[in-house]
Parts: structure tokens; C-alpha cells; sequence
């Protein structure tokens, strides 16, 4: 690896070691949100290769739990462990680490398969022109969050933990701390699936894709299949 090789952190739990997609296992139960997020998995691993394949980039499992660190579901990536605190520390520990590495990483959500390789691949290119004035990628998410985040700075740990995650501030507040160093290149905002409802909408996003990818089109046949969906695009009550 070179330092001016980029880094993609997926950031993942481990079924059976952590509570998984817990809001939308309200809605479907356990199971079912255990199915939605290992497909969701697959079409992030699947976008994450293409991407790193193209560009050169080098991917990574961000794990939750060390003892997820030799889990299957991890091995085709390189694994990198979050460590533990909150969502800030978590992100400031792996972006740091990899920064020592890599020039630029970027960070993406297991739980956002509709990101395309496209979206992907411009902001690793972006961040990697030396000519361009960005030094920042963010993909803010509907409700206030965001599924990806990208940089070629060193950022202190404050950039990270002083943003109030999980409510509809967060991609707003991070956006206000990442500025500080830098222009940021905003994505487009796609669907977060936290609930049975936001199935619909993921869908929809699904749909437009041009050329979805085999896992994609996976996800889609698991919502239309598991009646997950009812005929009218309303979510079935569990």
C-alpha cells in the first residue's frame, strides 16, 4: 500500500453478536432484519469490490465487536476493528488509523445497498485529485442522517464526537464540523432503512437504478417476496 492509495471502511455489526437493524426488527422481527441486513451486506461487498477494483482503492470491515473480527461474513476484506465508545469515537479511531495509511477514507454503512458504484467511485476520485479544492464527500440520508463520509484530512477526535448522532441534526452538525477543514462534496440522499416503512421508499430508489447489481436485485426480490410490501407499496403489518 502506498500513502496515496485511498481506504473504503464499511462500517458492519455481526448478527449473533450484536442487536441488529433494532427499529425495523420492531416492525418485521428479528428475523426478517436479520435477512434484510445480511443482503444488504452483500450488495455493499459487492459495490465496495467493484469500486476498489476500479480505482485501486483498498476496502475494509470496520467490525463492532473484536470477536466479529474472524466472523465469516468478514473475510473477504481486510477487518479493522471500531473499538468501543460511541458512534464519534468509533469513527475517529478507524479514520485515523486508516489515514495513517492511506490518503484518503472513505466511510460507508452496511445498511445503505442502494449506493452505487458510480456514487462510490467519484468520491474516491474526487478526493484523490490533488487538483481539486474538495476535501470532503458526504451522503446525507432523508431522516437526518448519512451513509457515507469521505476525507483526505487528519481530523481531530472533536470533528467526530461532537455531533449528535442518531437524530435528524447529525449529517447537518457533522457537515458544520467538517467544514472547518474544507470544501465538501455533497452526494445525493438516499433512503435509511430503520424502519418497516422505509421499505417502500428503498424500493422506489431500487427501481431507479439503471443497472442494479445482482445483489441489489436481491433486495428487491426479498422485499416483493417476504410481503414485506403489500400490493398497494404499503408495508404488510407484522
Amino acid at each position: 500500500m502506498t500513502n496515496r492509495s485511498a481506504a473504503i471502511a464499511v462500517f458492519v455489526k455481526t448478527p449473533g453478536l450484536s442487536p441488529i437493524k433494532t427499529r425495523l426488527a420492531g416492525g418485521l422481527g428479528t428475523q426478517k432484519s436479520e435477512e434484510f441486513y445480511r443482503l444488504s451486506v452483500a450488495a455493499v461487498e459487492a459495490t465496495v469490490a467493484d469500486s476498489a477494483n476500479s480505482t485501486g482503492a483498498c476496502p475494509y470491515w470496520a467490525v463492532a465487536e473484536d470477536a466479529g473480527l474472524s466472523h465469516p461474513m468478514w473475510q473477504r476484506f481486510s477487518q479493522i476493528s471500531q473499538g468501543e465508545g460511541g458512534l464519534g469515537n468509533r469513527l475517529h479511531k478507524v479514520f485515523s488509523e486508516l489515514r495513517e495509511q492511506h490518503a484518503v477514507v472513505v466511510g460507508i454503512g452496511a445498511d445503505a445497498p442502494q449506493l452505487t458504484t458510480t456514487a462510490l467511485e467519484a468520491s474516491l476520485l474526487r478526493l484523490l485529485d490533488k487538483r481539486s479544492r474538495i476535501a470532503h464527500v458526504l451522503g446525507r440520508c432523508f431522516d437526518g442522517g448519512f451513509y457515507l463520509v469521505g476525507t483526505k484530512m487528519r481530523l481531530l477526535r472533536e470533528t467526530w464526537s461532537e455531533v449528535s448522532y442518531s437524530t435528524e441534526n447529525a449529517a447537518g452538525e457533522l457537515a458544520t464540523n467538517l467544514g472547518q477543514y474544507g470544501e465538501i462534496l455533497e452526494l445525493g440522499r438516499l433512503v435509511d432503512v430503520d424502519q418497516a416503512e422505509d421499505l417502500t421508499a428503498l424500493r422506489d430508489e431500487f427501481m431507479a437504478l439503471t443497472r442494479p447489481t445482482a445483489e441489489q436485485a436481491a433486495v428487491i426480490s426479498w422485499i416483493e417476496q417476504e410481503s414485506c410490501i403489500s400490493s398497494n407499496g404499503a408495508p404488510d403489518s407484522p
